[in-house]
């Protein structure tokens, strides 16, 4: 759903309800019916659909943080590509590029992990592939968009 989609505002009784709901139901890892009205409000924020944010954010200490997948997601659709070089349970590598944002390669392996205290969550145990990659995303997406800010930055001068 893009910003022309959502012409209006969603009610805020319908929020509370939305919110109720989705942390009621356990799927999006929203525990409190607070969690979820705090990233409906972003959604709204960002002319999306507020019951599309439980798919995109997740609650990491307290705070609205894009899911991995929804960073790639985006990058992906404004042009960005990865090219994946090493994925297995020890170490993920991949290459990151972007039409305005140039190329950088970022690889995290279960020793970065450990050394960050990150290893000890039963979801690091049980999905460690995953993990690495989504740490990857996230360095990756956010050095490449900085970068892309910068570049703007200068050529505006």
């Amino acid at each position: 759903m893009c910003s022309s989609d959502l012409n209006q505002l969603v009610p805020m009784s319908d929020l509370e309800r939305m919110a109720t709901a989705i942390s009621a139901s356990r799927m999006f890892g929203l525990a409190t019916p607070d969690q979820a009205m705090a990233l409906m409000l972003v959604a709204q924020s960002e002319g999306r659909h507020p019951a599309s944010v439980a798919k995109d954010y997740h609650v990491i200490q307290g705070r609205p943080t894009l899911k991995a997948d929804s960073i790639l997601a985006r990058f992906q659709a404004s042009g960005g590509k990865v090219e994946w070089l090493t994925y297995t349970n020890e170490k993920v590598e991949g290459r990151f590029t972007h039409p305005a944002g140039g190329s950088i390669v970022i690889d995290w392996d279960m020793a970065r992990a450990k050394a960050a205290n990150l290893t000890g969550k039963d979801v690091w145990k049980q999905y460690p592939r995953s993990m690495l990659r989504a740490r990857v995303i996230s360095e990756a997406v956010r050095t490449i968009y900085r970068s892309e800010e910068h570049t703007s930055e200068l050529q505006s001068l």
